[in-house]
């Protein structure tokens, strides 16, 4: 037995040969391989760089393969927001759920955010994103990938589904359930991944997973899509899975996916799709795609908030005055904090993170812009903005303020700047006795060697 081998779950071999039949030798020989390596490009940010070194993803336009000795996160641009890194299998799901701009979307498992960062990028600023994740420590990070990829539509929560689903009954035009798994499609970039697998966790997974489901169907409208993916290859936690919730719920039917057009396999069902390491550049996924047909409960229990006639609080009109040529912000205050939200939705009870975008907040009677409205907004839409060379930009992002350049036309008192670097925003600076004082926040500074 290779080495390689003989570090797999027994159960898993077994299981996979059963699957694969007479593919299961050229399956198991895609372990010696090196693992797939990918980036997605942000839609909120459009990039000229040049990518005539990385090879397109088949099932995702803006996705790409980078090669295994390159490390785009010591990019500059990474931390500008223009890409996510991303394993290539994982930008399947979005790509099949494809919102619109004005639809509502619930991401329902979406920490980290990769995800969650695509589905905004095809949503274009437009509409409701709420990104769900049951797990508080897991939503910083998910929490910094929609501020860093410059969301302004999303609302992060931090709950049950089965607490979720009363609350937005019929509501979500459409749902990402990247369920929980057994995580098989991992073992062969993370070999603690194997280490923790046991032969029962698919069994427990699955039964997560249908728990998921059936919460998250009650939260579509009649005629919605519904995503359900999972990185594992086991057919119960797959197919299995799938097969259970249709029966349980007849008001949905199954689409069958474009394998040809998205390059990936069929399922063992013949109608959702796979990605198998044998046979596409990446780790291992599986995807299905239903629909609504109507509904189980006509009841929708949503409630609106009344957002007419409220009107800025003067800290941040003077802000806007001061350093923005925008204010058309539609502002919720909870707690000296402000956020703009899109959807005036009445989110009390629940565990919410953020109810929407994350302006600022007033502090001993000013206004503190965030470092998400930092990278939210475009460059033409600050009042005061300066333009950093590679070396100032890295000196920036490792927390030191910077001296203006000669060419920079100091403005009067002491106004916020946009930070920027090739015209993307980097984070805020206050000018101060004519120096440009860094106002990274702590969790943004970095000590990264930069390439």
């Amino acid at each position: 037995m290779k080495k390689w081998q003989s570090s797999l779950p027994e159960s898993f071999l077994t299981n996979m040969k059963k699957i694969l039949g007479g593919e299961y030798e050229t399956f198991l020989e895609s372990y010696n391989q090196p693992t797939r390596r990918g980036l997605r490009f942000n839609l909120l940010k459009p990039h000229n760089q040049n990518i005539s070194d990385l090879i397109q993803v088949p099932w995702c336009a803006s996705g790409y393969e980078y090669p295994q000795d390159t490390r785009p996160s010591k990019s500059l641009l990474y931390n500008a927001g223009l890409f996510y890194i991303q394993e290539p299998s994982a930008m399947l799901p979005a790509t099949v759920l494809c919102p619109k701009p004005g639809e509502r979307v619930l991401d329902i498992c979406a920490a980290p955010g990769g995800k969650s960062v695509q589905l905004a990028g095809f949503m274009q600023g437009e509409g409701l994103l709420v990104s769900n994740d049951a797990s508080p420590s897991r939503c910083r990070s998910l929490i910094k990938n929609l501020e860093m990829a410059g969301v302004t539509n999303a609302a992060v929560l931090t709950e049950l589904p089965h607490r979720l689903a009363p609350r937005f009954n019929s509501f979500f035009d459409c749902i990402l359930v990247d369920a929980p798994c057994s995580g098989e499609g991992m073992f062969r970039r993370d070999p603690d991944a194997a280490k923790a697998y046991t032969s029962n966790k698919p069994d427990a997974c699955a039964q997560l997973q249908r728990d998921i489901l059936h919460h998250s169907a009650k939260m579509l409208k009649p005629g919605g899509r519904i995503v359900y993916s999972t990185c594992t290859f086991n057919s119960l936690e797959n197919e299995g899975t799938v097969a259970a919730f249709l029966q349980a719920h007849p008001n949905f039917k199954q689409i069958p996916i474009e394998h040809e057009n998205l390059k990936v396999s069929p399922g063992l069902d013949g109608i959702s799709a796979r990605i198998w390491p044998h046979k596409s550049p990446g780790e291992g996924h599986f995807v299905a795609l239903m629909i609504k047909t109507d509904d189980d409960d006509k009841k929708n229990t949503i409630k609106f908030g009344d957002d007419k006639g409220k009107r800025h609080p003067a800290e941040f009109q003077d802000f806007c005055k001061e350093a923005l040529y925008i204010s058309d912000f539609n502002i919720e205050v909870c707690g000296g904090r402000l956020y703009h939200k899109t959807d005036s939705l009445d989110l009390s009870g629940l565990r919410v993170v953020r109810s929407g975008w994350l302006l600022g907040e007033i502090s001993k009677g000013r206004f503190i812009p965030s470092q998400a409205l930092a990278m939210g907004i475009k460059k033409p839409q600050a009042r005061h903005f300066v333009e950093l060379c590679e070396s100032e930009a890295i000196r920036y992002l490792r927390g030191e303020s910077l001296m203006p350049s000669d060419d920079f036309i100091l403005p009067p008192g002491k106004p916020w700047i946009l930070v920027c670097y090739h015209g993307h925003p980097l984070g805020w600076a206050r000018l101060v006795q004519e120096r440009l004082k860094n106002q990274l926040p702590t969790g943004w500074v970095t000590d990264t060697n930069f390439k």
